[in-house]
């Protein structure tokens, strides 16, 4: 028997990005990839309510941005030249693929696989995969 999904009281996107062949100089910035995730969460019109972050020797970063909306997670592998990005917002007025866009345009040239999921409705995902 088909499991048959049914609407909910609320509505979310959850962008899920792997970014690959970053510039080496670029991927080691912690200070520009928290910063660029900082710009695009205020772009995307969501609201910061705070930051918890782990840096790494030689280099590397974990972060996770708390939002009234919900949150944005990036994880950085500077010796893979790669970094994985988690945006879920809930409702109607923010725009989660902001954050991504203004981090990728802050890296330069690189590689990505980004999902977008539809929370909270039976939508399917769309997957795009592109190189900036």
């Amino acid at each position: 028997m088909a499991e048959v999904m049914t609407e909910f009281d609320f509505i979310g996107m959850h962008i899920i990005s792997d970014i690959t062949g970053v510039d080496p100089v670029r991927i080691a910035d912690n200070d520009l990839i928290l910063d660029a995730v900082h710009r695009g969460i205020v772009v995307s019109g969501a609201t910061l309510c705070g930051v918890q972050s782990k840096e790494f020797e030689p280099s590397g970063v974990t972060a996770v941005f708390v939002l009234s909306e919900s949150h944005v997670s990036v994880h950085t592998y500077p010796e893979q030249r790669a970094l994985f990005v988690d945006a879920f917002t809930c409702g109607t007025r923010c725009e989660p693929q902001r954050i991504l866009d203004t981090l990728l345009q802050a890296l330069g040239p690189c590689e990505h696989r980004t999902s977008i999921v539809r929370r909270g409705a039976p939508t399917p995902v769309l997957s795009d995969a592109g190189v900036i």
